[in-house]
């Protein structure tokens, strides 16, 4: 019962927030991170701070009731759930053939947007702390864009649609195969003590890729037979029975080796033809503005400031990770054809965090890859990247439209 009271806190918070960053003209994601911090790690700190002075245990008691990985024993099922519905209704925003259009450029993209950073990650915790398997995690964690806080924010500033913005999506998602394929050699890694072999990569690789192309060439021919036969059922029911297919899609993405945000977005694509104006509406109002601020408020809600999360190590990661970004995706980007200020916008787009890296990092800290201190240092990063990547994105793209440098919706 705390649990469910303190989330619709946080909900409260976030939307409270969301309100505010938008009276500044900053990204609603902005305000509903921003409201996650302050419920969260904030309110945590001067719930303690009170207790040390006042000499009592009253707060001291409710702030540990309010750590994440309490609160999260009842809420993690809503947080996933609530990742699915963002990434169902944000590809429901994306057309397939402007998706496909761009994923040469996606594809190029990401492959510099992950060695860029990986290797300024892995070689910068490594002489930082000395430790080659943990130099390896966060090098991944770093290479690792978050595709729901990407397409969050393209579709707040229009750009969804732009080329730069398909660029983004397509190399982000791109970019969580690749990591994926990084968690495996990990975990092989901590547990066996060597590298996975070539065969076991391969599988992980291949069913990943065959997912992403049954979820663009087939399911949308069998979605419009399904949902030609049920075209007679009640909105209300088939916004039902569209949430069950972005579940669906969620859980057979995770057979694939993948996350469920991808199945869930490639879903979302996939299935966009085949609903009716009210379905569409109606899973968007819910999708954005509910599911979106309870995600977005957990992000913030999830930082610890203890150990290594305050040490310098997180101002060197959110360098290594943003110049890592910035240079091999924005390179990536401008050798594929889009001009210097789209591929500077690819660049810090693709610094969004707070998504499969949290995954990553939270599977290296149950498997004793990292401690409990490493990894509040790399959900502190995530969440300043997620605070700062939307406020960047949303002023460049408006400066260069101003500029004429890049086209506005897909024209």
């Amino acid at each position: 019962m705390f649990s469910f009271i303190y989330l619709l806190l946080l909900l409260i918070a976030a939307l409270f927030f969301g309100k505010v960053a938008e009276k500044l003209k900053l990204p609603t994601i902005v305000g509903n991170i921003s409201g996650g911090l302050v419920f969260g790690p904030i309110l945590i700190a001067a719930l303690k701070t009170v207790d040390t002075i006042s000499g009592g245990d009253i707060f001291h008691l409710v702030a540990e009731n309010l750590l994440p990985e309490k609160v999260e024993e009842t809420t993690s099922f809503l947080v996933e759930f609530s990742i699915v519905m963002l990434m169902f209704a944000s590809g429901m925003e994306t057309r397939i053939k402007d998706f496909l259009a761009s994923f040469r450029t996606g594809i190029v993209t990401a492959s510099l947007g992950v060695i860029f950073p990986f290797s300024l990650g892995f070689l910068g915790t490594y002489l930082y702390l000395h430790d080659v398997i943990i130099a390896l995690y966060v090098g991944g964690a770093l290479s690792i864009t978050a595709v729901a806080l990407s397409v969050a924010t393209l579709i707040q500033i229009d750009g969804i649609q732009t080329r730069y913005g398909m660029t983004i999506i397509n190399a982000a998602i791109v970019d969580d195969i690749i990591g994926i394929v990084i968690l495996s050699i990990l975990l092989s890694i901590s547990s066996t003590g060597h590298f996975p072999g070539a065969l076991s990569l391969g599988s992980t690789l291949l069913l990943a890729i065959a997912f992403v192309l049954i979820a663009l060439f087939v399911l949308p021919w069998l979605l419009k037979l399904i949902y030609k036969e049920i075209k007679d059922m009640r909105t209300t029911e088939g916004i039902g029975f569209t949430i069950l297919m972005a579940g669906l899609f969620g859980v057979m993405a995770h057979f694939m080796g993948l996350h469920l945000m991808i199945g869930a977005f490639l879903g979302g694509m996939a299935i966009r033809e085949s609903l009716n104006r009210q379905t569409k509406q109606a899973l968007g109002r819910w999708s954005f503005g509910f599911f979106a601020p309870v995600f977005f408020a957990w992000v913030g809600f999830s930082v610890t400031f203890s150990g290594v999360a305050i040490s310098w190590l997180v101002p060197l990661l959110v360098v290594l990770g943003m110049t890592g970004k910035v240079v091999g995706a924005g390179l990536g980007a401008k050798i594929s054809g889009l001009n210097w200020a789209e591929s500077i916008l690819v660049g810090v787009g693709m610094n969004g965090r707070a998504a499969v890296d949290l995954v990553l990092a939270s599977v290296a800290l149950g498997s004793g890859i990292i401690d409990r201190d490493l990894y509040s240092a790399v959900v502190f990063n995530a969440v300043i990247m997620a605070l700062a990547t939307p406020t960047l994105l949303k002023i460049l793209s408006r400066y260069f439209r101003k500029k004429g440098w890049v086209e506005q919706n897909g024209h």
